[in-house]
């Protein structure tokens, strides 16, 4: 039997591409990743121990504020391992009670187990977002052109993998909310995602371009709903955990930008702590020379206001004038990023869709020949927008650590490239999107 290498190769390669990659991350499944804490966290949630620790954060800033500590005592390996134990353990599991409660099935079982089980549903949550990506912008079955998104964001999958992270189950439950028709289903999928991260509310916003309000509606119910669930098992705990939830996570994050305010967090508010709030990175400003300036909560807070307000604003008036659906989504994705509490690097994965959406402007339609040279250039030329955002995904794919070593890639994070790179990208939809 032979193999008609031109119908069956793309789908030959993009299988074979998703086949490296799994092996690639499961391999490395029995090692200590977020899945670590998600993992503890049901185990504690199952013996009504207590989810969450940020109240240490507050005690090591407390000893810098009050004199205690110096800010060049940093440096004193007694001192530094110190801190940097505190602080890696602070709000290690950051997510409501209702995500550990639904991985108690899995998390009696040992670690490793658990962790390819976590891992494996991830990747199949990964397959099927690619497949619904290709659906919402009608190349279902251009296995190439998946193949080529997926290559454009593998910094961020591999990032992902490594981590054993929730991102593409979130991914995959926002994109069904918005392409299933019964808006109770939409809202029951969409609740979910909410619950289990908050920056999914963004795509609330979907509904209401598309006037399905009782999608939100459905929504609103369903959360409540998914909020209660684990009372089923415990209702006082978990009461409790949804209380401490709220006081030590959401309530802290919405008084201080500076909360997980990381080298490796390049959403809005981190980057504007690291650059003017003192204590907010504490193992990593003092080295870079940070904050630039000092200035207090308030001030940082006005600033992010203004500056989301001009990051947010034009992509509002360019809805409201009238935009693809594309453009849509793919802001709702941008947004989810840039003005979330954390975005660490696996956080990008959701990118996946705004790369899918300008590449399809580039890309050949279907049944027109791949590879010739010409059509790629006159398509390089007329979109120029989506020429620079996909320049700019593979200039953020070669500057890594394989390439440009350790000590390079820190700087780069801690000045918050990853947040540029997706504000310009960002921008680039707006030129890339001719239907208006």
């Amino acid at each position: 039997m032979r193999i008609d290498l031109k119908k069956s190769g793309p789908v030959l390669v993009f299988f074979l591409f998703l086949a490296f990659l799994y092996v690639n991350g499961f391999s490395r499944t029995d090692q200590s990743s977020d899945f670590s804490d998600y993992y503890e966290a049901s185990r504690n949630f199952k013996q009504s121990k207590d989810l969450y620790s940020l109240d240490a954060l507050s005690e090591v800033v407390k000893e810098f504020e009050s004199g205690k500590l110096k800010i060049d005592q940093i440096f004193d390996p007694e001192v530094f391992f110190r801190v940097k134990a505190k602080i890696e353990n602070v709000g290690s599991y950051i997510y409501p009670p209702t995500f550990a409660f639904l991985l108690i099935p899995i998390s009696g079982l040992p670690f490793g187990v658990a962790s390819g089980i976590f891992f494996t549903v991830n990747f199949i949550a990964l397959i099927l977002s690619l497949l619904l990506i290709g659906k919402l912008l009608g190349r279902e079955k251009s296995f190439l052109f998946l193949s080529a998104v997926l290559l454009l964001s593998l910094r961020f999958v591999e990032n992902h993998q490594n981590n054993n992270q929730v991102g593409f189950l979130l991914l995959l439950l926002i994109l069904v909310s918005v392409s299933v028709k019964k808006d109770w289903l939409s809202g029951l999928v969409l609740a979910l995602a909410i619950v289990i991260k908050i920056t999914p509310a963004a795509f609330l916003f979907y509904f209401l371009y598309k006037k399905r309000p009782m999608v939100i509606v459905y929504t609103i119910i369903f959360a409540l709903g998914w909020i209660a669930l684990p009372a089923l098992y415990n209702p006082e705990f978990t009461w409790k955990m949804n209380q401490t939830w709220y006081d030590l996570v959401l309530d802290k994050y919405l008084k201080s930008p500076a909360l997980r305010a990381w080298k490796n967090n390049q959403s809005l508010n981190s980057t504007l702590a690291k650059y003017f709030l003192s204590y907010s990175d504490l193992l990593n400003q003092a080295r870079f020379g940070m904050p630039f300036i000092t200035l207090t909560v308030s001030q940082v807070k006005i600033i992010s206001a203004t500056l989301s307000l001009g990051i947010a604003g034009p992509y509002l008036y360019r809805v409201y004038k009238g935009a693809s659906e594309g453009f849509v989504l793919s802001g709702l994705f941008f947004f989810s990023i840039i003005f979330s509490g954390i975005s660490w690097i696996h956080a990008f994965v959701f990118l996946l869709f705004p790369t899918a959406f300008v590449l399809s402007k580039l890309w050949p339609e279907q049944g027109q020949p791949l590879l010739i040279w010409e059509k790629w250039k006159s398509k390089l030329i007329e979109y120029r927008s989506a020429t620079i955002f996909i320049s700019i995904s593979i200039l953020v794919l070669l500057l890594n650590r394989s390439f440009i070593g350790n000590i390079a890639e820190e700087v780069i994070l801690m000045f918050s490239f990853l947040l540029y790179t997706s504000l310009i990208q960002y921008v680039c939809t707006f030129y890339s999107d001719r239907t208006s």
